[in-house]
């Protein structure tokens, strides 16, 4: 899922629109719903072995996913406390050497290589979300929603590694798996907006 909440402590209202992080936010989850939606398109017609080539399409989905998580991270560094920015970063990172393992996987080796690949990324940035937001706590201002997420990306993370094993590769499972990361997202978002409209009453969100 990878898609780290939004920033607990974003700038100042005067250095940005007030409501690009809610724009951001929203267009953020739109495009990984209709990720999620292409992915199940392009999965249902044929479920592939592991051992066997993932279909193409289904291929370049896998591999443009971490390119919308790396460019989303690179963007929102830029918002919110140091220790958050550096956070984003390092997810942009590893985002970025998903892209290529994945690349390598889905189009180059099996279908159970590529839910490996896709797997380890998720469970790694998922790993290195809940442990900042356990690290850092209330006192940065972290959400509950960003434990949650990282919890459940580690898990299901690992659940991808271990599908590899099966006989067949249900691609389509990593499709509602980001689906529900997206809607995660999106409330974590629309939360910490409402949350900070509502203890500054004179910024229009």
């Amino acid at each position: 899922m990878s898609a780290l909440p939004a920033s607990p402590h974003p700038a100042p209202d005067s250095a940005r629109p007030s409501d690009v992080p809610r724009r951001i936010a929203v267009l953020r989850a739109v495009l990984a719903l209709v990720w999620a939606a292409a992915l199940v398109v392009a999965a249902r017609h044929r479920a592939p072995s592991t051992a066997s080539d993932v279909p193409f399409a289904a291929a370049a989905l896998l591999t443009t996913y971490p390119a919308i998580d790396a460019v989303s991270s690179i963007v929102d560094a830029s918002r919110g406390t140091p220790a958050f920015a550096r956070l984003l970063r390092v997810n942009a990172a590893i985002s970025t050497l998903a892209i290529a393992a994945l690349a390598v996987t889905a189009f180059g080796l099996d279908a159970g290589s590529a839910l490996v690949a896709f797997g380890a990324w998720a469970a790694v940035s998922g790993a290195l979300q809940l442990a900042t937001a356990i690290r850092h706590g209330r006192s940065e201002g972290y959400q509950p929603s960003m434990i949650i997420s990282g919890g459940l990306s580690t898990l299901a993370g690992l659940s991808f590694i271990a599908a590899a094993r099966a006989d067949t590769a249900h691609l389509a499972n990593i499709a509602y798996y980001m689906a529900f990361g997206a809607v995660l997202f999106l409330l974590s978002a629309v939360r910490g907006t409402t949350s900070r409209g509502t203890t500054r009453p004179q910024t229009a969100r």
